[in-house]
């Protein structure tokens, strides 16, 4: 997808609570919600950078354990978002630097050049769209977040979630339903679509 149709869908911003902050990264209920809202988010933007899933969460584990000791304040949505995924580059950064894998990645990062610059804000702005659907999703009713999360972002089918979750299979779809229709109201269309179609990938 063209980063333009991203940037498109982040602009709606319908939900952000700027309310909540400034949010202090030493306080549990602070450092909870950002940790919920970008730890994905983050694991999958490291991903897409060093191409390591196992060093990908131990970057972002080590990211986190950082903001908790210093107590980093964030003032507003694009004050922690520059900070998280500054911090992420450069951690990826180095990991490729100490493990000397990855050269075609390293160059790719490195590089000062309009289409590498391009392909590393279009890396950020899908990141960015991903966590915009977590966020969303992390603010569903409990029951109605489970089953959306099963059922979209894993894959699993209405059957297999009722199993799971020891409920019959009416209830899940009522979930479903339910979840839907409040991310109707939450989301840009292009964004709902998006999460919709993610079942028919898996």
């Amino acid at each position: 997808m063209a980063i333009l149709a991203f940037a498109m869908l982040l602009d709606d911003g319908r939900y952000r609570d700027e309310g909540l902050f400034p949010l202090n990264m030493g306080e549990e209920a602070a450092f909870e919600r950002t940790f919920k809202a970008y730890h994905a988010p983050l694991r999958y933007y490291c991903e897409q950078l060093t191409g390591a899933d196992d060093a990908s969460e131990d970057i972002v584990s080590h990211l986190f354990l950082k903001l908790w000791q210093k107590q980093v304040v964030f003032e507003n949505t694009e004050h922690a978002q520059a900070y998280l995924y500054r911090s992420a580059k450069n951690a990826c950064l180095n990991f490729i630097r100490n493990e000397k894998r990855a050269d075609e990645n390293k160059e790719i990062i490195l590089s000062e050049t309009p289409e590498v610059s391009d392909n590393y804000l279009n890396t950020f702005i899908q990141t960015e769209v991903w966590a915009e659907l977590y966020r969303a999703i992390e603010g569903l009713p409990s029951q109605c977040c489970k089953v959306i999360t099963m059922s979209y972002l894993e894959g699993m089918s209405n059957q297999e979630i009722a199993d799971e979750m020891d409920l019959s299979l009416q209830t899940v779809k009522n979930y479903k339903l339910r979840g839907l229709t409040i991310l109707k109201d939450r989301l840009p269309d292009g964004l709902l679509i998006l999460l919709t179609s993610m079942a028919l990938l898996k």
